[in-house]
């Protein structure tokens, strides 16, 4: 279940060439873009559990998982890899990376996911003992 204390905060992908964060609902979008003016529809693809869309020319991405009661870590973990994916190819076309080393890729993908896991925790309920209630 999604804490009310969760609050986005935006990360800065490894180079800064891309800012992101998690959205888990509109409130989220809403408190992002406040003066930005230009935010979407919380899930605006119809049907997706999770997307990320870019603001001011790919210079911030806004990562957005829906609500997670009904499925398993494990799989909440894909969709955040997949978005973190995403992340990554938008930073390499920002970057004009055509062919990246592996190594090199494997470690700002890994960079972006662990930020998103770790945002997902934070937005989680937590029990008394401090644990996810998911």
């Amino acid at each position: 279940m999604i804490s009310n204390d969760y609050v986005p905060e935006w990360h800065t992908s490894p180079f800064q060439h891309v800012q992101y964060t998690l959205a888990r609902n509109q409130i989220h979008m809403d408190l992002l873009f406040d003066d930005m003016q230009e935010a979407d529809q919380f899930l605006s693809i119809e049907g997706a559990a999770a997307q990320v869309d870019y603001y001011q020319r790919g210079a911030y991405a806004v990562v957005q998982l829906g609500d997670t009661s009904e499925r398993d870590v494990i799989e909440v973990y894909g969709l955040l890899l997949h978005e973190a994916v995403h992340v990554w190819q938008r930073i390499r076309g920002l970057m004009g990376e055509r062919e990246p080393s592996s190594e090199f890729e494997a470690y700002s993908i890994q960079a972006i996911a662990q930020d998103l896991f770790e945002m997902y925790g934070a937005s989680e309920v937590k029990d008394v003992m401090g644990k996810q209630t998911n």
